[in-house]
């Protein structure tokens, strides 16, 4: 077998890790994920790095992954990312500098940020060559939780990229697959639970990422307000499932086992709306090693738990909670119509001829038929199955589910490849 990598993308609801064998089309050999409890990842942003070690050392033992050299991936609003105009340096000089160089276009001090970029070409102004770069810069305790964690649970971290560009590796359309009759940039959202990602790519070459601190939690919040309902019963009607009024959890229940909402609509990501990086997919068997590859619920709690029903006792109609989640889901399809407005407005004759859907959020019922009915070019699924060669042993319900969610663990897996 050819050599595999390992990705792991840690979300604001679970942690899923991927084992990829490279090649020109990628092989997704293993995949498994574990809930993580609330708090102890949020907005994208590790809370409780202990906790987070344990929560890998557990999706370790399930994945059957050997290997502990990982690489991770970011992506909240401690995060930069953003296009500039340098003066031309050798590369490897141009990163000595880049603190020095790069101070007036971020909002926080070198010191305390790690820096990377990508070359995007040269320029001439008034005589002077430059360099175009896409410079990003994140915050080094940001940055530090997340390592520590993977240290603790006895892996090693040998590299950490931004989840967009994962997810363009994973599901991005390149030359192979681009209609020359419909050329334009492609736009990939990413909807998980608290953080959504919206990048911007043209042939894998990365032109604008934008984070909205907003998912599926959001619609969550919105259907229990509005119909006076508790949280966990308006997520399982968000998902599509049967919610009885009165349905008790016990503590000991295994969240892996639990029965799973459906897509969420969220996920981590740059300016606000509802909706970043989904992190939950539903009961799916992964491998011939009997491993289940659930959507991730809420961790159970010390007591159990009873969800309250609405003051009459009777659930709404489905057709109530439809129009509910996708009213909230509206002001999310707007901000994302923004972003991608924003880009046009600001990139020269740039032009979007498609937008791409994944992550959790991206399974929520209606939500494809609203961007489409509001963003004015074609929009679609990802689809990671089709990049990528899958040897997990899923049903075809169960792949569907799964390959909303894998994306960014099996992109961070991919090597990226730089322009020549």
């Amino acid at each position: 077998m050819a050599k595999t990598r390992i990705g792991i993308d840690v979300g604001s609801t679970a942690v899923r890790v991927a084992e990829v064998a490279a090649g020109d089309v990628p092989v997704v050999v293993r995949a498994a994920q574990v809930p993580l409890a609330p708090g102890v990842v949020e907005a994208g942003e590790v809370r409780q790095p202990e906790a987070l070690a344990e929560a890998l050392r557990e999706v370790w033992s399930k994945s059957g992954v050997k290997t502990k050299q990982v690489f991770l991936g970011v992506g909240n609003q401690r995060v930069i990312v953003r296009e500039v105009a340098l003066p031309w340096l050798p590369e490897k000089e141009l990163r000595d500098t880049l603190a020095f160089q790069v101070q007036e276009f971020i909002p926080m001090s070198t010191d305390e940020a790690v820096l990377d970029f990508d070359p995007l070409g040269e320029l001439d102004q008034g005589g002077r060559r430059m360099q175009r770069i896409l410079l990003v810069a994140a915050h080094k305790g940001m940055i530090n939780a997340l390592v520590d964690a993977a240290l603790a649970a006895k892996l090693d971290p040998v590299g950490i990229d931004l989840t967009p560009f994962a997810v363009i590796r994973a599901v991005g359309t390149g030359d192979e697959g681009l209609d020359l009759d419909n050329a334009g940039d492609e736009a990939i959202i990413d909807i998980g639970a608290q953080v959504t990602s919206i990048c911007v790519h043209d042939r894998g070459t990365t032109r604008f990422v934008r984070m909205l601190p907003s998912g599926g939690r959001d619609i969550t919040l919105a259907l229990a307000s509005g119909l006076g309902i508790d949280e966990e019963v308006a997520e399982r009607l968000k998902r599509g499932e049967r919610a009885e009024p009165y349905v008790e959890v016990p503590a000991e229940a295994d969240a892996e086992t639990a029965a799973i909402p459906d897509a969420e609509l969220g996920s981590e990501g740059d300016a606000g709306a509802p909706g970043p990086h989904a992190e939950d997919v539903p009961a799916a068997p992964v491998q011939d090693s009997g491993l289940q590859f659930p959507e991730p619920a809420q961790a159970p709690s010390p007591e159990p738990t009873q969800a309250a029903a609405p003051p009459n006792g009777n659930l709404p109609d489905p057709s109530e909670v439809r129009s509910l989640a996708l009213a909230r889901a509206g002001s999310f399809v707007d901000e994302v119509r923004s972003s991608l407005e924003f880009y046009a407005a600001q990139m020269p004759n740039a032009q979007i001829a498609r937008v791409l859907v994944v992550g959790g959020g991206s399974r929520l019922d209606g939500l494809l038929e609203l961007l489409q009915e509001r963003l004015p070019v074609p929009v679609d699924r990802g689809r990671l199955f089709e990049k990528a060669k899958s040897e997990l042993d899923l049903s075809a319900e169960a792949a569907a589910e799964a390959e909303a969610v894998l994306s960014v663990a099996v992109g961070l897996a991919i090597p990226t490849r730089r322009p020549a």
